[in-house]
C-alpha cells in the first residue's frame, strides 16, 4: 500500500476489496494515480459502512461517487458488498434527476425541461435540493452526526482525505477552521450525542 495509509484504513481496504476488484477499478480510471483511488475508495466505503444509520443525500462529491457508479455496475460484486456491511441491505443508489412525484405522459417533456434548466442553472449539487431553513438545519445536524460517528469509528480525519467531503471542505471555510479544531469539535460532538455503552465499532473484525 502507501505510508498515506493509516492501519485502520488498509484493513478496512483489505476487507472488503479483492484484488481482481482493484484491478477492474484501476483499469476503468486510469487517470487516478494508485495511492489516491486507494484512498477516494476507502472514503466510499467508510460512508456505506456508516450509511445504514444516515439515510439519505450524499455527503461525497463527484469523485467518490464516480466509483460508486462503477462499484454497482459490477452486479455480484456490489450484491456481496452490501450483505458483508452494516446492517446487510442492498444500498440503493438514487438521482434528483428522477423526479420524486408522480407524472402523466403529457407533463413528461415540461418537466424534463424544466430539470434541465434548473441543473444548468444552479448546479448538479444544488439542483432539485430542498433549501429551506428546516431542511438546511436538519442536514447540518446530519452532517455533524455523520462525522462525528465517523470519528468513533475510524479515527481522526486525516489531511489527505478532506477533499472527498465537499462538506467538510465548506464547514472549514465557514468556520475558519484548522483540521485539527474540527476533529476536536467532531469529538467533543461524539462525545455529547453518542452514550458510551451504545459506541461500537462499525466495521467486522
Amino acid at each position: 500500500m502507501t505510508d498515506r495509509f493509516t492501519t485502520s484504513d488498509r484493513r478496512i481496504f483489505e476487507n472488503f476489496i479483492s484484488p481482481a476488484l482493484y484491478v477492474y477499478f484501476r483499469v476503468k480510471r486510469p487517470d487516478i494515480e494508485a495511492c489516491e483511488l486507494r484512498i477516494r475508495l476507502t472514503e466510499l466505503l467508510k460512508f456505506l459502512i456508516l450509511s445504514h444509520e444516515f439515510p439519505g443525500n450524499i455527503l461525497f462529491g463527484e469523485d467518490l461517487d464516480d466509483l460508486w457508479h462503477l462499484w454497482i455496475m459490477q452486479t455480484r460484486e456490489y450484491e456481496s458488498l452490501c450483505c458483508a456491511l452494516p446492517g446487510g441491505r442492498f444500498i440503493h443508489h438514487d438521482s434528483r434527476d428522477q423526479p420524486t412525484t408522480p407524472l402523466t405522459w403529457s407533463e413528461v417533456e415540461t418537466v424534463a425541461s424544466a430539470m434541465s434548466e434548473e441543473k444548468k442553472a444552479k448546479g448538479a449539487a444544488r439542483a432539485g435540493a430542498d433549501l429551506s431553513p428546516e431542511k438546511l438545519q436538519q442536514g447540518a445536524e446530519r452532517l455533524l452526526s455523520f462525522f462525528a460517528s465517523y470519528i468513533e469509528n475510524f479515527g481522526k480525519i486525516q489531511p489527505e482525505v478532506v477533499h472527498c467531503w465537499p462538506s467538510l471542505e465548506r464547514l472549514l471555510r465557514r468556520m475558519r477552521w484548522s483540521l485539527d479544531e474540527l476533529n476536536a469539535f467532531l469529538i467533543e460532538h461524539a462525545t455529547a450525542t453518542v452514550p458510551a455503552d451504545s459506541r461500537r465499532e462499525a466495521l467486522p473484525a
